[in-house]
């Protein structure tokens, strides 16, 4: 059967209200922390956080996530993505800012934290990815038809928090991140920042310069070309994930009808489902500036 998920940002822009970590309590709290040990990350997406406030909706999605998470099938797509994103990357011709950054001041050791902190994101926005495209699917009456099992991963990964983000909020930014912050959200078009370009912005200088490099891959046409190409990768390999508890579409919407706000869940799903395959590709091309 033949799906269509065609890429396309909702408007008008859903209104994103999302309970940060420190606020969380209880059931939220619990979710939280699951959905990121889940995903071995050391932060909550801002779309998790932003799904998550629909409980009916996500504890109904997690029903089908969390088994998929501890699968090779999940770690292998997660992989793929990373690839596909590097090359797309690349097709953008980013310029190297190493030179420049040493020219202000910047050493080695302060070059390899940011590349460790870019690292997080380049494996960790995957998972994100992946539920939401999931998600995506599901609330468009599309069906996961592969009703093989999981293959176990048994890989020993450590989960934990060890990998700590500082962020930089858009109330501490000087005049000049904030400006930069700006440029964001406008030519984005987006409502917030995510939390990735607040992580880069430990380092002010640096992400001023980077996002500055950026920006005319970001405004040229084939930038639309490669992002598009990730999200019909990422579209075909979510058909093709194991279901096999045959899960179904019905039961996912009749969750998020639950929680009385169907047409907003869908609004949601689909920004988060448009914003990310341009994320994962924006980050890459971050990474290539400082190799």
């Amino acid at each position: 059967m033949n799906y269509s998920f065609p890429r396309k940002k909702p408007s008008p822009v859903p209104k994103i209200i999302v309970t940060p970590e420190y606020l969380a309590k209880g059931s939220l709290k619990k979710s939280y922390i699951n959905t990121r040990l889940a995903f071995n990350v050391p932060w909550m997406g801002v779309v998790a956080m932003a799904f998550a406030k629909y409980p009916f909706f996500y504890n109904s999605l997690w029903q089908y996530m969390h088994p998929l998470t501890k699968s090779i099938e999940f770690d292998e797509l997660c992989k793929k993505l990373v690839i596909i994103s590097k090359k797309k990357a690349l097709e953008l011709n980013p310029k190297s800012l190493r030179k420049n950054l040493k020219k202000i001041g910047y050493n080695k050791y302060e070059i390899k934290k940011i590349n460790e902190v870019n690292q997080i994101f380049t494996t960790g926005n995957m998972p994100y990815l992946i539920m939401a495209t999931i998600a995506r699917v599901f609330l468009g009456e599309g069906e996961l038809l592969n009703t093989k099992s999981f293959k176990k991963n048994n890989s020993t990964s450590i989960k934990s928090d060890k990998n700590y983000l500082l962020l930089i909020e858009q109330h501490h930014a000087n005049k000049s991140l904030k400006e930069i912050y700006k440029s964001i959200k406008s030519n984005l078009g987006l409502p917030f920042v995510n939390t990735d370009y607040r992580a880069f912005a430990r380092w002010p200088s640096y992400f001023e310069m980077s996002w500055k490099s950026f920006l005319p891959a970001l405004l040229s046409t084939k930038y639309e070309e490669k992002v598009l190409e990730i999200h019909n990768f990422i579209i075909k390999e979510t058909l093709l994930l194991p279901n096999p508890k045959n899960v179904k579409s019905i039961q996912i919407i009749n969750a998020a009808k639950m929680d009385k706000k169907i047409y907003e869940i869908k609004k949601v799903v689909q920004l988060f489902q448009w914003l990310l395959p341009g994320l994962i590709t924006n980050v890459a091309f971050m990474k290539e500036q400082i190799k």
